[in-house]
């Protein structure tokens, strides 16, 4: 017991020693522990180096009531000067603050007691609810917590933009979405401020825009809404007061204006300006094509049409996107700018203001007369008359001569290109195809510009490039008239527009059968389906000019030949023979540049011919003739060599001054000069001589003149048929002088056929 007793007295000295050390001073006495009022002035409070314990210490004495506390509270030391006298409340007050701003809350319990917790573990130790308003108690850093509602505001808004930049650090909130509430837990002081703001701001929106539905009545509501929000962004957009929204309604064709009043009377006199009887705002237009085709051109514009409502569409979606998130980040009272400038991005963006096509155009292609009809606004009709323009025009030509030869080889030659004193060059690019093998060269023994024979050093095929075409084909032809190893086949020449398919076709039509039909009604009924193939040589090539001169031929060489026959016996005994046909292809791409030549070569045929030897008379003998009789086999390979020569045809001059030189270059050149220079033949032979007047019997039947003037020719022995020598593309003439003058229609038609045969 006195053990005890001497403890509760050491306890009450130091409750005293500390109350001393805390030099509470007055003017005249000491402060009142139990004082009811805090309005009592109790003088100047210093506080120096003190423990929180010894503050709590001082609160009790001051408020009268017991403080529960936690051992671990902050160590920290408190100061404090009141640089005067100060009232009981404004005491506690400043004690409160001092240790809230330590870590340290006050919590009320209720009745005589208070708890002193850490800041940080306010929540978990219930704070008192606070109900009612909390503007009427004491202002104090006491934590409470209070439940606001809001009937204007949403909370989930206005938690994130007023209460918490004005919440204490140690304080908490927790959100009531359905019910449009927060609960706060924070220091009463805080408490008041908060309530106090949100009294201010929890309250009906004050409506500062008007409302105006518009009617229209010649301009269309999308139209006027777009004309109108761009002049609000853009140059009204310093001029107009608040926010404006403009709403188009489609259905009824009106405007809905959303702004204030002062921007009405502006805004509504541009409408009344704007939205008058015009002209019409759409036309058609035919526009008739010279060198496209309508069907192709059409799908064109239609895909660059198509193209641009992808992007207006797409601009729509985007703004959209960009409105919904404006709208979920702002808050209520800033939602209607933001709708504003959401549906001015919409209306108005800089994409869809640059769009080339309204959506009014349409295109259709009239096949029969190559034309294309469109119709639209007049932008639209101006812009597609623009891209029309620009597409139909001539297309670069490109004359493709060919000289196609077959070279027989001997045993010991691996390549027709040395009848032609050529060998492939070491550097040069080679192209194979699916068979044999394609190179690209000028031919190393050509003639120059003076007409001399230039050979290539060492044999070896210099590169296409240095040669620039100026040489000329009539050296294959040279050499292939010196060599009975050369046979040439055919020398066509042909005119081919770019990215055009040009083919030369070098080939006999083929019976084949395909089926027979045998009848049982009769013996020997046999009936035979036949179909006609072409055998022969087919070269086809598709031209691409380059700007710079060259040109990219993707070549393809066909070569069918009659390998073999094969014999079959048919349903009624008789023998069948079929030709075995072997194929030969190679498909390339090369590009040269104007004028080279390009050889194709490496296709090879190997033959086996066949021949029976006898003695006369005696070979023939039935005993005999196996003795005096022989088959001898001869086997012989050849190789298919074409020369090719692309030249560019930059205009029609060009055109007709190849024409014109391949007249020159024909013997009955004066002739056909003279038809095209006056339209008729005059009285000149194909030879250049003039025609004798003599009497010859008319035919009677002008549909069979050809063949009677024939007869009568060779009834009379008229010595005056001229074929003409056979020219590169193997065209022969037969001009019959005397039935020409008999009827000069006949040599102007034979002269057309020489003309067309000199220009292919």
């Amino acid at each position: 017991m006195k053990k005890n007793l001497l403890i509760n007295i050491t306890i009450a000295l130091l409750s005293l020693l500390t109350v001393m050390h805390a030099q509470v001073r007055t003017s005249s006495s000491a402060v009142e522990p139990q004082s009811e009022s805090p309005e009592v002035e109790i003088g100047t409070l210093i506080l120096s180096d003190e423990s929180a314990l010894q503050v709590l210490d001082l609160l009790e004495q001051l408020t009268g009531k017991i403080i529960l506390r936690r051992q671990d509270l902050s160590p920290a030391k408190i100061n404090f000067n009141s640089r005067g006298s100060i009232t009981q409340g404004e005491a506690v007050l400043a004690l409160e603050s001092l240790l809230t701003l330590n870590g340290i809350m006050l919590t009320e319990m209720g009745g005589r007691f208070m708890k002193a917790v850490p800041a940080t573990e306010v929540n978990r130790h219930v704070p008192e609810m606070l109900i009612g308003s909390t503007l009427e108690l004491a202002p104090s850093q006491q934590i409470y917590a209070k439940l606001f509602r809001f009937k204007y505001l949403n909370a989930e808004q206005t938690s994130a933009s007023i209460i918490t930049p004005l919440m204490s650090q140690s304080s908490s909130f927790v959100l009531f979405p359905k019910s449009n509430a927060l609960l706060i837990t924070d220091a009463l002081i805080n408490l008041q401020r908060i309530e106090t703001i949100v009294t201010e701001a929890d309250q009906p929106q004050e409506l500062r825009e008007t409302m105006e539905f518009v009617k229209l009545n010649y301009i269309q509501a999308d139209e006027m809404q777009k004309q109108l929000e761009d002049l609000i962004n853009g140059p009204l957009k310093s001029y107009l007061e608040g926010n404006t929204s403009v709403t188009a309604d489609e259905r009824t064709n009106q405007l809905i204006i959303v702004s204030h009043p002062v921007n009405l009377e502006m805004i509504m006199d541009v409408v009344e300006k704007v939205d008058v009887d015009a002209a019409p705002l759409t036309g058609s237009e035919v526009f008739q094509l010279r060198q496209a085709k309508a069907e192709e051109v059409v799908p064109i514009i239609e895909d660059i049409i198509s193209g641009q409502e992808e992007g207006r569409e797409e601009d729509a979606k985007v703004a959209r996107e960009k409105q919904s998130e404006n709208a979920n980040n702002q808050a209520p009272q800033t939602q209607a700018p933001n709708t504003v400038n959401a549906r001015s991005s919409l209306g108005g963006s800089e994409s869809n203001s640059a769009l080339q096509f309204s959506n009014f155009v349409g295109l259709s292609a009239d096949e029969r007369t190559n034309s294309i009809v469109a119709y639209g606004t007049q932008s639209d009709l101006r812009t597609i008359r623009e891209l029309i323009d620009k597409i139909d025009i001539p297309l670069p030509q490109v004359r493709i001569e060919a000289i196609i030869t077959e070279v027989t080889l001997d045993e010991d030659q691996a390549s027709g290109f040395n009848r032609f004193n050529l060998e492939y060059a070491g550097g040069l690019t080679q192209l194979t195809g699916s068979l044999g093998s394609i190179a690209s060269t000028t031919a190393a023994s050509l003639l120059d510009e003076s007409g001399n024979l230039i050979d290539a050093s060492d044999n070896i095929l210099p590169n296409i490039s240095k040669w620039e075409g100026k040489y000329s084909l009539d050296a294959i032809l040279d050499i292939a008239e010196s060599d009975n190893m050369i046979k040439i086949l055919s020398t066509p020449s042909i005119v081919v527009s770019h990215n055009e398919e040009g083919v030369i076709n070098v080939s006999q039509s083929r019976p084949f059968q395909t089926g027979s039909t045998s009848f049982t009604s009769s013996v020997g009924n046999v009936q035979t389906q036949v179909e006609y193939r072409d055998v022969g040589i087919k070269l086809s090539a598709t031209p691409l000019i380059g700007a710079d001169g060259s040109v990219q031929l993707q070549i393809e060489q066909t070569i069918d030949t009659v390998q073999a026959v094969s014999k079959s016996s048919t349903a009624d005994g008789s023998i069948d023979t079929q030709p075995i046909i072997g194929k030969r292809e190679a498909n390339s791409t090369i590009t040269v540049n104007d004028g080279d030549v390009i050889i194709l070569g490496g296709l090879q045929e190997n033959k086996k011919d066949i021949s029976n030897t006898y003695f006369p008379v005696i070979g023939r003998l039935p005993v005999l003739k196996k003795v005096f009789s022989g088959e001898t086999v001869k086997y012989t390979r050849s190789e298919l060599i074409i020369f090719i020569r692309p030249t560019i045809l930059k205009n029609p001059m060009e055109t007709n001054k190849m024409s014109l030189e391949a007249i020159h270059r024909l013997k009955e050149r004066d002739a056909v000069q003279e038809y095209l220079d006056t339209g008729t033949t005059g009285d000149i032979y194909m030879d250049g001589s003039a025609f004798e007047d003599k009497p010859i019997r008319k035919a009677k039947n002008i549909n069979n003149r050809y063949r009677q003037s024939g007869r009568i020719r060779n009834q009379q022995n008229l010595n005056t048929k001229q074929k003409i020598p056979d020219e590169p593309t193997e065209t022969t003439l037969e001009i019959d002088d005397t039935a020409s003058n008999l009827d000069k229609p006949y040599l102007r038609e034979k002269i057309r056929e020489l003309w067309k045969t000199s220009n292919n």
